[in-house]
């Protein structure tokens, strides 16, 4: 019986000091697990940060892209008209041009029909031959358009400062 009592003391022993390397052996896996969860958690939680950040910019982006397309039409809606406005201020001017290089030839022809030595002899024989006696006034309707016209030719003169 004492050999019995030995062999199951020893088994005893041995079976706790197995049960102790054992339980060791649990306490330090489960310390590695906790910490692997606590890595992988804050993983997870940074990664989580980071898909947010990443959804708030790409909304703030799709906002902005809206807002400059809108932009964009305004603009080339601007640029269209602007270009419409120009090219009709192009031709008024060209028109304008054209009509004062018009009156400045023909003002300089008639300097130069004025100037000319047949006009000086036609113009000093005509002094002589025709001499005004007297002056009418008449209001009547021709004269009053004629009136009416000067006005209307001034102020247009004055309107686009070709005076």
């Amino acid at each position: 019986l004492k050999g019995m009592y030995d062999t199951f003391v020893g088994d005893l022993e041995k079976s706790n000091a197995d049960e102790a390397d054992s339980q060791k052996a649990f306490e330090e896996l489960m310390a590695t697990k906790k910490q692997e969860l606590e890595t992988l958690q804050a993983t997870l939680e940074s990664q989580e940060m980071d898909e947010a950040t990443k959804n708030k910019m790409l909304a703030d982006s799709n906002a902005l892209l809206d807002d400059t397309k809108v932009k964009l039409e305004a603009d080339e809606k601007l640029f269209e008209d602007v270009k419409a406005g120009c090219k009709l201020k192009a031709e008024e001017w060209s028109e304008r041009t054209h009509l004062r290089t018009m009156e400045l030839t023909g003002v300089g022809e008639a300097i130069h029909i004025l100037t000319n030595e047949d006009s000086r002899d036609v113009f000093q024989r005509s002094v002589t031959t025709f001499v005004q006696v007297s002056a009418t006034s008449r209001r009547n309707g021709a004269s009053a358009e004629l009136l009416s016209h000067s006005v209307k030719l001034g102020s247009l003169a004055r309107k686009y400062h070709n005076i």
